[in-house]
């Protein structure tokens, strides 16, 4: 009987051991100064900063063909010229979108946090 109770107090001491140190183990390395939450952090960033700038982009480029536009609108006194210009200023905005689209694909998702992990 002794034995047996020596070899479960050793089992349990080894449960024991292994059930505390585990999860000081696993997150050892997910603090808020780890490398991975700093190099999420820059991604977002990054990711962010590009989306800005295409929207930015895609502003601009409207606001260019509202210009032109209204310009025009000044400069023509026929129903012809004006709607010539309406449509002009419709093709250049579809096609600032059409641009806007395929960059917005072309960067691709918001990165995620911890993506590396799986989820269960």
């Amino acid at each position: 009987m002794g034995r047996f109770t020596t070899r479960s107090l050793i089992a349990l001491g080894m449960v024991v051991a292994l059930g505390l140190s585990t999860p000081a183990i696993a997150f050892a390395g997910s603090g808020t100064g780890s490398s991975s939450l700093r190099a999420f952090h820059q991604e977002l960033e990054a990711f962010l900063a590009s989306r800005k700038a295409i929207q930015l982009t895609f502003q601009s480029a409207v606001s260019s063909a509202r210009a032109t536009f209204l310009s025009a609108l000044g400069k023509t006194t026929s129903s012809a010229h004006r709607s010539a210009a309406r449509q002009a200023m419709e093709t250049a905005i579809i096609q600032a979108a059409a641009a806007r689209s395929a960059a917005l694909t072309a960067l691709g998702t918001r990165p995620e946090k911890f993506s590396s992990r799986t989820s269960h």
